[in-house]
């Protein structure tokens, strides 16, 4: 047999670039969540076109002596904290389909904010262009920083604090090739092909999510079934008027009252206030101070510690953040009301409008006295968060991830790159019922699990809407000692057993979690069929989201 290296360098010359070897496919195999994976080789598409020449390969390996592979398409490969570049092992040998040189931006309608893109396109090319032409309109962001895919993330139904907090909410169109070859589009696409010739500009399936007869689109999203090369994204214009809040809890029973603050603003002022942000102690400590163990140390911060840094950069129990967008009059009422909403239950109420923050940031950065560095830090960090509520891609999350990582210390004067650093992270993302008995709850299983496996406690509720709310616990840790690896995935596990017995359900699960669903069960038996009536073959990432085996 030909090996699958040879073949694909010989049938693809000129249109992919093929790598091969230990060394060059090296960075794919970099994983801070501790996985392991093979790969046999990373095909990098020049043009489209190519995808079809790769799938037609690989439905035909039997005609040129090949041996079967799996195709496992990447739009930059930054899923860290979730199984990063690597490809879920499976029965065949495993080739990377890296996409990250498709990208151009394929369409843009200035009037209404419709873009058409590849998935190479990262926040940083989406920002760039939209400021350099001076389209007002915001990048979906997210906090995994200016480097990663805008389509993975929306693929993968991921969420940000901007208007839009649901990004596949936001996705009008989805194109892309099946297993067999086949180019997948929509409907309406079809319709206006037949009318006026191949690739006909349809605006409408561009600006109408749903389409015809049954719903597609929505099975190509957290799974395996197609090879997307292109999606159409509705995009949040820039309001006239933009605040953030800023609500700090000092009572360490405080949490009533800060939940009960962010109901109460969803109730009243949904649709202008974006999603809200609900950090603990712990974790607002991890923004503003270093480890204060020691980032090689696989220790917990003390009570005392975390005082300390709380007394120093008087961090409270709970930090609420949260935006505001509208016009100038509308901005003005919401943020009398959100006032009146937080008084008596919030100990201080900061809006980044407020005269006293606007002279705090003029001072701290004309004086460069010493006494001033931890507002000045503050400030900043304020400063970076607001900019990513305005869509503006940002590493201000990305430190985080090097919180217990010995060798490399973040730096935002380059590109962070949590994988090829070196760090340690694992994601634990349940859906927690928006109720104060369950996130109490969820908080309470949270700071009692971690600390037995040596895993700092830091708590983030992300509120979609007054009924819907996602936590986020990194997990950290330093990755080259064995035993907080080993304490790291023993912590994931012992979260997810005891969260799934309270009603604790991940919306996101990483590539050795996707393995372990129940494939008996009526909704994976379901998808899995789908997946085989597109894929008989399991030529694309056949574990993808599918442990179901026809």
């Amino acid at each position: 047999m030909l090996a699958i290296e040879k073949i694909l360098k010989e049938r693809l010359e000129g249109i992919a670039v093929v790598i091969c070897g230990s060394g060059l496919i090296a960075e794919y195999l970099n994983s801070p969540e501790g996985f392991n994976s093979t790969i046999t080789c990373v095909v990098k598409p020049l043009t489209v076109a190519a995808i079809e020449s790769i799938l037609n390969i690989a439905n035909n390996c039997e005609e040129t002596a090949t041996p079967e592979f799996a195709i496992h398409p990447l739009s930059t490969g930054k899923n860290w904290g979730y199984g990063s570049s690597l490809p879920i092992e499976g029965s065949k040998s495993n080739v990377i389909l890296d996409l990250s040189s498709l990208d151009n931006i394929t369409y843009f309608d200035k009037e209404n904010g419709i873009v058409s893109l590849q998935p190479g396109v990262t926040q940083q090319q989406l920002f760039d262009y939209l400021h350099e032409n001076n389209h007002p309109y915001m990048v979906p962001v997210t906090g995994a920083g200016p480097t990663t895919s805008i389509l993975s993330n929306a693929l993968e139904r991921g969420y940000g604090i901007t208007p839009i907090a649901d990004h596949f909410t936001s996705v009008m169109s989805i194109k892309g090739f099946l297993a067999d070859g086949s180019f997948y589009q929509s409907s309406l696409q079809c319709m206006s092909d037949m009318a006026n010739g191949h690739n006909s500009e349809c605006y409408v399936d561009k600006t109408f999510k749903w389409k015809h007869g049954p719903y597609l689109d929505g099975i190509f999203t957290q799974s395996g079934n197609m090879i997307v090369t292109e999606i159409t994204l509705s995009l949040a214009r820039v309001k006239p008027a933009f605040d953030s809040f800023y609500m700090r809890f000092f009572d360490k029973e405080s949490f009533d009252n800060a939940y009960a603050v962010v109901k109460e603003i969803f109730q009243n002022l949904e649709g202008v206030v974006g999603s809200i942000n609900l950090m603990d102690k712990r974790r607002v400590a991890a923004m503003v101070a270093d480890n204060p163990q020691g980032c090689g140390n696989h220790k917990v911060m003390t009570d005392e510690q975390v005082d300390a840094i709380s007394k120093h950069y008087d961090v409270p129990e709970w930090t609420l953040v949260g935006t505001v967008y509208g016009t100038h009059s509308v901005a003005k009422a919401a943020k009398s009301d959100i006032k009146k909403i937080a008084r008596g239950k919030a100990d201080q109420v900061l809006f980044s409008s407020d005269p006293l923050i606007k002279l705090g940031q003029v001072v701290t950065k004309k004086l460069s006295l010493a006494i001033l560095d931890s507002a000045r830090e503050q400030l900043d960090k304020l400063s970076a968060g607001m900019e990513v509520m305005q869509g503006k891609p940002s590493q201000v999350a990305l430190p985080l991830a090097y919180w217990r990582n010995p060798r490399v210390r973040p730096d935002k004067s380059r590109l962070m790159n949590p994988a090829k650093d070196g760090c340690g992270l694992l994601w634990y993302a349940p859906l927690v019922p928006a109720k104060v008995s369950s996130m109490k709850a969820f908080i309470e299983m949270v700071r009692s699990i971690t600390p037995k496996y040596n895993i700092e406690p830091m708590i983030t509720f992300t509120n979609l809407s007054g009924i819907s709310t996602d936590s986020t616990i990194p997990i950290v840790f330093d990755l080259e000692n064995p035993q907080a690896v080993e304490d790291a995935h023993a912590c994931l596990q012992a979260l997810f057993d005891e969260g799934l017995k309270q009603g604790f359900i991940p919306y996101r699960l990483n590539i050795q979690q996707q393995l372990e669903l129940n494939a008996n069960s009526t909704f994976w038996k379901t998808a899995g069929k789908i997946a085989h009536a597109l894929d008989p073959a399991g030529i694309i990432s056949p574990a993808r989201y599918n442990p179901y085996k026809p």
